[in-house]
């Protein structure tokens, strides 16, 4: 009887488990998917004002890494972000019962993100940046893909800030 109810938490435990990461997949390709069918209307149209005097849909050319930033070798940016995108992944995958949902889902956001801008290097030899906000503020040029990695980093930096003033705390007392 026992050995029957521990079969059944394990297959509980393991349709959970594809589940998550079927979801995962979903917004992994969700995220690419808007990306590029955005960057494809936008390099047919060239220019579009979406809210005038602030923010416009500009295409930009950017052969180097992340917000222009850096050296403009394709196979180097490339390489580098496969290595970062592969580390991920298998963090992800190895240590799956270690992270919550939240973490894997910024996580994803990141892969998402170098993904997509990978296919534009590979395809393309550039990644087409367009939301230009630089009527209004000094930002560098960028697309959907580079939003997700930043909320991405961003939310996952402040996770572990959190996560480190609770147990400073705990710890204190």
């Amino acid at each position: 009887m026992e050995e029957e109810k521990s079969l059944v938490n394990k297959k509980s435990k393991n349709e959970k488990i594809k589940k998550e990461k079927v979801l995962l997949l979903i917004i992994v390709l969700f995220i690419i998917i808007i990306d590029h069918m955005v960057k494809l209307y936008i390099v047919n149209v060239k220019e579009v004002q979406v809210i005038p005097n602030i923010l416009r849909f500009n295409i930009t050319e950017n052969t180097k890494p992340a917000y222009g930033i850096g050296s403009g070798s394709t196979f180097m940016y490339v390489l580098t972000n496969l290595v970062i995108l592969s580390v991920i992944f298998k963090f992800m995958t190895t240590q799956n019962e270690y992270v919550d949902k939240k973490l894997k889902i910024f996580l994803c956001f990141i892969l998402a993100g170098g993904i997509s801008n990978i296919i534009d290097r590979i395809i393309r030899g550039y990644v087409v940046e367009f939301i230009d906000f630089r009527q209004i503020i000094n930002l560098p040029i960028f697309n959907i893909a580079d939003l997700f990695t930043l909320i991405g980093w961003v939310s996952i930096a402040a996770i572990f800030a959190v996560f480190t003033v609770n147990e400073w705390r705990a710890n204190k007392k």
